[in-house]
């Protein structure tokens, strides 16, 4: 069986508290939170046991998110490194695994982005626990049982929203106009990117 993590985490720090959305990899990590089908059981990490949370992923056969590629994995390499390139080349090193992001994957198709919340609710009938701005809240409260129990939730709507979207095809989600439907046609695991090798002939 395929060992697919679910992921997700919370920053200690706003993008206004950085300086703007440029600036992602200085939000720092509070809790990172990762579901693991192999032992179907959360794995939840604090900012000094991210090695070991980057460990994780590397043991993996997918990672699925929902924008855990652009925002989350810079959050991380942020952490784990001061100097810029150090950042880019670990980013760089965690998009190149067999990442499955919902929402690329639904921006190829819609044209445009959507929030996790705006698929959860009118396909599950639940959503998140709280919102990012309370999570910043309580850390600076230092509640991080809070933030636990929050990122545990964003990250069971993360699997529940992909396990549906395998088994039924379709997501519903809100937009302006009403709920809609989108036909989807994702693998539980596409294949590995087999290396490009060089014909010498």
């Amino acid at each position: 069986m395929a060992r697919i993590l679910y992921f997700d985490l919370e920053t200690k720090y706003s993008a206004d508290e950085v300086g703007g959305w440029g600036n992602i990899e200085d939000m720092g990590m509070s809790i990172g939170v990762i579901w693991d089908t192999t032992d179907e059981r959360f794995h939840v990490y604090i900012e000094h046991q991210i090695q070991e949370m980057v460990d994780h992923f590397y043991r993996a056969d997918q990672i699925v998110g929902f924008n855990h590629v652009g925002f989350d994995y810079r959050v991380v390499a942020g952490v784990r490194h001061s100097g810029s390139h150090e950042r880019s080349q670990l980013h760089t090193e965690l998009a190149g695994l067999n990442n499955f992001d919902m929402l690329l994957e639904l921006k190829k198709l819609l044209g445009h982005r959507l929030k996790l919340e705006s698929i959860a609710r009118p396909t599950l009938g639940k959503g998140k626990s709280a919102d990012g701005l309370q999570a910043l809240k309580w850390y600076k409260e230092g509640k991080l049982d809070k933030i636990i129990e929050y990122c545990k939730v964003d990250v069971e709507v993360t699997r529940d929203v992909h396990l549906y979207a395998l088994e039924k095809g379709k997501l519903h989600y809100d937009s302006r106009s009403g709920i809609k439907t989108v036909e989807l046609n994702w693998d539980v695991l596409p294949a590995k990117k087999e290396p490009q090798q060089m014909s010498l002939f």
